[in-house]
């Protein structure tokens, strides 16, 4: 590597990354809060159904997904850190007013309501949160290492989500869950200042001519890039893993809890680790795909590392489903988080890549298609568990409403196979 490229790589790893990390950290902690108070406080304690949450938990990933598109035109419009801004203030404001609906919410049904709207809201304001971290990598990192930060960034997804188990989970155990919300939502606001602060000087970016090309969008040019298909393939794919990937941060806990009837300390923890584990597979999956694409043939520089690891998550996933034992059911879900995580450096990579300048509404396609398989996820498991319980007994209908997610990811993986690398910029 010249020292230009080293210098431009460890200044944006030591610069942009950590940024990227806190904000997309601490979006995923405010996620998946309401999963845990749903599992622990809303269903068992205020007469939320199940199925009742599992809405409120797709409602934020539909409107998250159905903005998804303006976000990225925005993105394009404005730049990223503008939108990173935006989804910061409005995050903690909304975070806030969660905790707020449950003091003043005076049965389960104003309570589910409520929480609905408030979600809904959530979910709009963070739809830039993704694409805008990724392009962000696109302009100031080096190629030759933007996996890598790629997944460096995404697993602070998973860090900020293995802390909600136990923090949330203490901070609803001593002051109850609306009061927690409020807290959280106070943590944001500090979290918006220090990226607003923090990214106040410009930094040097590796690819002006994007950059200069806002405020002048071509919807006919970005309408055709979309319509690429290497770029459909991608989002495609990305549904399937979202589908499978939705599954570990909505309905884990409540797996190992409730069906597998652990102790709820035994659950969070169990959550904990998973969540930790796919972190740690987004960043080793980051540098195996830039170590990939030095090292073999065109076509498979930038596939080899997604399907294959989506190929193992499936697999080892349904293998843990046969498990009788919960420890032997936490191994392999563990291993397949792991598996699952590691492609996540290289669909954002090849997502920014392929669109050009058009590189956020491309992330953001295929970040809709990702959520599309999200939002599914939460709600249509319970659903499907439901049905298979009536027949087979609740452990073994939950088990098979799993299985159909490992089916769906191992499916997801071969669409890699339409992505064309000649579509990606200086491929």
């Amino acid at each position: 590597m010249r020292n230009s490229d080293s210098s431009a790589t460890a200044g944006g790893l030591l610069r942009t990354v950590p940024l990227l990390m806190l904000v997309v950290a601490c979006g995923h902690f405010n996620r998946i809060a309401i999963s845990v108070a749903g599992s622990e406080w809303i269903i068992p304690e205020q007469g939320v159904t199940p199925d009742k949450m599992g809405l409120v938990y797709s409602a934020f990933l539909a409107f998250y997904t159905l903005a998804m598109l303006p976000g990225g035109w925005f993105i394009d419009r404005f730049g990223s850190r503008a939108a990173l801004t935006l989804w910061g203030f409005g995050s903690a404001a909304l975070v806030a007013l969660t905790g707020v609906t449950g003091f003043v919410a005076g049965d389960a049904m104003s309570l589910w309501l409520g929480l609905l709207v408030v979600r809904s809201m959530l979910g709009v304001v963070n739809a830039p949160l993704h694409p805008a971290s990724a392009q962000m990598v696109s302009e100031r990192i080096p190629r030759i290492a933007k996996s890598l930060a790629n997944g460096l960034v995404t697993s602070a997804a998973c860090v900020g989500i293995a802390a909600t188990y136990t923090v949330v989970g203490l901070l609803m155990d001593r002051f109850g869950w609306p009061l927690a919300f409020v807290a959280t939502g106070g943590t944001t606001l500090v979290v918006s200042i220090v990226w607003t602060l923090g990214t106040r000087s410009p930094l040097a970016t590796l690819d002006p001519a994007g950059v200069h090309s806002r405020g002048t969008m071509d919807f006919s040019g970005a309408l055709s890039v979309l319509r690429r298909p290497s770029v459909i393939c991608l989002t495609l794919s990305y549904a399937a893993q979202g589908y499978f990937q939705y599954l570990f941060f909505y309905w884990i806990e409540y797996f190992f809890e409730t069906i597998q009837h652990q102790d709820r300390s035994v659950a969070r923890g169990y959550a904990t680790l998973i969540m930790l584990v796919m972190g740690i597979g987004m960043v080793c999956g980051g540098w195996l795909t830039d170590l990939a694409s030095r090292s073999l043939k065109f076509r498979m520089r930038r596939a080899l590392v997604p399907m294959l690891t989506m190929i193992g998550s499936g697999v080892v996933f349904e293998l843990g489903l046969l498990a009788p034992d919960p420890r032997v059911t936490l191994g392999a879900f563990t291993i397949a988080a792991g598996l699952i995580g590691a492609c996540e450096g290289a669909f954002w990579t090849t997502g920014i890549e392929l669109g050009g300048r058009y590189g956020g509404t491309t992330g953001a396609l295929m970040n809709a298609g990702g959520n599309v398989g999200g939002t599914l996820s939460p709600y249509v498991t319970p659903l499907l568990s439901g049905i298979f319980a009536e027949h087979y007994g609740e452990d073994t209908g939950w088990r098979m409403g799993l299985a159909v997610a490992g089916a769906i990811v191992i499916a997801g993986a071969a669409l890699w196979c339409g992505v064309c690398p000649e579509d990606i910029a200086d491929g």
